[in-house]
């Protein structure tokens, strides 16, 4: 086996996305860990988020969905070997991302790959996934899909053509809740095609509030979800909970507005409104402000299974991975991929990079 590997760094500070090749001592899996040989990846929101903190040359390895063979892994690892098919959800914000030709994840965040399902399909599960199942099942604590509700339960996922809002719609499809709202705009086409909502709302019509009120028809909604956090989308939220006498809405972003943002002292939410962020992070036990130590144990806890339970969703055809573009030139591609998600140019699909692709790989 080679010693070295590519990895591509990614910084937008100042100006655009940047990304820069450099040639990195391939990693060691530490005692719990899996070393993956990448063989595609995806891009996230995150990362241009993340990246305009950092100056070109402090750019890091921001990639977080890997998708490949499991080339090795470390002491106290049992349930994988060499050679399976996985994967992987890796330490955000740590060494050893998906932009490169291998990469580290916690075993924990690592499953299968089923035979039915691509690399390429692969590298848009595991991040969006658990993002949206988080915050569907451990922050607003909604009935599992291998226990559905039972009575009508309403729900409203905001932003329903994103890669989390899709995988949140069909998983409350999966749950058995209903009605399932979702608020949407140029996707409602995709967000049709996976027939997991009940009422499409779109957004442009500047009737939200109004819209979703009718399609509850005098029910009761006492969960939402915020899949995007785009668009003062959670004034519209909070209204129609208030207008239900109260609920929970949970965010994977707070707003960034100065006047209504819970991370600012200065905010307090209206009576009756509970606010809940998710942490995808917390799928690996990492506690902050809005999960405390024991919490994001309990996501890390969660995760583990639940990121088992969808190798067998996904192998047996009951959730399927979202829309995707591969991007040419493989991981060349991830700066104009992540600029192109950060100017809002990307819709109903994930833009997916080949490793394969890039050129002067080693």
């Amino acid at each position: 086996m080679a010693t070295n590997m590519i990895e591509y760094t990614i910084a937008g500070k100042p100006g655009p996305i940047k990304a820069t090749c450099r040639v990195v001592p391939i990693p060691a899996p530490g005692e719990n860990e899996v070393l993956i040989r990448v063989i595609a990846t995806d891009s996230n929101p995150k990362d241009w988020k993340a990246s305009r903190n950092h100056e070109e040359d402090k750019g890091i390895n921001q990639g977080d969905d890997i998708s490949g063979i499991v080339e090795a892994v470390g002491a106290s690892v049992w349930e994988y070997a060499p050679g399976d098919r996985v994967a992987a959800f890796h330490r955000m914000f740590q060494p050893h991302g998906s932009y490169a030709q291998f990469a580290l994840a916690p075993a924990s965040t690592t499953f299968r790959l089923p035979p039915n399902i691509s690399f390429e399909a692969g590298a848009t599960v595991p991040l969006a996934s658990m993002t949206a199942a988080l915050a569907l099942y451990q922050n607003l604590a909604l009935p599992l899909p291998w226990n559905p509700a039972r009575t009508e339960t309403p729900v409203l996922i905001y932003g329903g053509a994103s890669a989390v809002g899709a995988y949140a719609l069909k998983l409350a499809k999966l749950s058995g809740l209903s009605p399932i709202i979702t608020v949407t705009g140029s996707g409602i086409e995709f967000v049709k095609s996976l027939g997991a909502a009940d009422y499409i709302i779109d957004y442009r019509n500047r009737n939200v509030v109004e819209d979703v009120q009718r399609a509850l028809a005098g029910k009761k909604l006492r969960h939402a979800f915020d899949a995007v956090s785009y668009n003062r989308s959670y004034v519209d939220i909070v209204a129609i909970l208030q207008a239900s006498g109260g609920g929970q809405i949970d965010m994977v972003d707070p707003p960034s507005d100065d006047s209504a943002n819970p991370d600012r002292a200065s905010w307090v939410w209206p009576a009756g409104i509970k606010f809940t962020r998710t942490f995808v992070s917390s799928a690996y036990g990492t506690s902050h402000k809005y999960r405390d130590e024991r919490e994001a144990e309990e996501d890390c806890e969660f995760a583990y299974v639940f990121y088992r339970y969808i190798s067998r969703l996904l192998a047996e055809g009951r959730l399927q991975p979202h829309p995707f573009e591969v991007r040419p030139n493989g991981l060349e591609g991830v700066a104009e991929g992540i600029q192109l998600l950060y100017d809002r140019k990307v819709s109903a699909q994930k833009l997916v990079y080949r490793i394969a692709d890039t050129p002067n790989l080693l």
